[in-house]
C-alpha cells in the first residue's frame, strides 16, 4: 500500500501555478467545495487551497484549510494522477472531514470526465 505522506512537492506553491489553474476555467462545485482543476505534466496530483475572509478569522480559516489538506492526503489514492488542483471551501457549516473527503473524490471524477469528454471531441475522426 502507498504512504498517505503529503510532501510540499504536492502543494500548489507560486502565484504562478494558480493563476495557470484559474485561467483554464475548468471548475466544479456542489455546495461544499468549488475545485479548480488543470492538467500538469507531473505524475503527481498537486492542491492548492484558497479560503476567503468571509468564512471567518485566521483561526477559522486555518481550521478549514488543515481539514482540506487532510481530505486530500487521505483521498489521494482515490484521484487521478496529474492534475492540479485548487479546492474553495464554500460552506463552512458542513466542514468536516467526512464531507470534504467524499465532495473532493465526487468533484474530481466529474471534472475528470469533463477532460476525457472534451480530449475526445479534440480528436478529429
Amino acid at each position: 500500500m502507498k504512504p498517505f505522506g503529503f510532501s510540499k512537492s504536492q502543494h500548489l506553491r507560486s502565484s504562478a501555478e494558480f493563476k495557470h489553474v484559474y485561467d483554464l476555467k475548468c471548475k466544479a462545485a456542489d455546495g461544499v467545495l468549488l475545485v479548480f482543476a488543470a492538467s500538469n505534466s507531473t505524475p503527481t496530483t498537486r492542491i492548492g487551497l484558497s479560503v476567503s475572509k468571509k468564512h471567518g478569522g485566521a483561526v477559522v480559516r486555518n481550521r478549514l484549510k488543515r481539514l482540506l489538506r487532510e481530505a486530500f492526503r487521505l483521498s489521494q489514492h482515490e484521484l487521478p494522477a496529474g492534475l492540479d488542483l485548487i479546492a474553495i471551501p464554500l460552506a463552512k457549516d458542513r466542514a468536516t472531514l467526512d464531507s470534504y473527503r467524499e465532495s473532493l473524490v465526487k468533484i474530481v471524477r466529474r471534472l475528470t470526465k469533463r477532460f476525457d469528454e472534451n480530449a475526445g471531441k479534440a480528436t478529429p475522426s
